[in-house]
């Protein structure tokens, strides 16, 4: 089935992040914005989003509402996705 995802960059990015992990163990980490400290993750790959803009920018600016991390572990198969967004419920 294919997905209509026009211009939206930040749509397409969660889909071919969905596509390329398909067949890795995923986990899910859902914090808040605030507790994202760059240092923690200089190792993995951060993708800063705005999702009301629909765009994916390469560093961190007053229109980012979610930040993306992925944490390969590539010896057990392994992938972490943190999800730091604005408001955690």
């Amino acid at each position: 089935m294919r997905i209509n995802l026009g211009k939206n960059k930040a749509l397409a990015f969660i889909v071919g992040l969905a596509y390329g992990y398909r067949n890795a163990h995923i986990e899910f980490k859902t914090l808040s914005l605030e507790e994202f400290v760059e240092e923690n993750h200089k190792d993995d790959k951060v993708y800063y989003i705005s999702r009301l803009e629909g765009e994916v920018y390469e560093s961190f600016n007053d229109k980012v509402s979610h930040i993306c991390v992925v944490r390969e572990d590539k010896i057990n198969g392994k992938v972490c996705i943190f999800i730091y967004k604005k408001h955690v419920k």
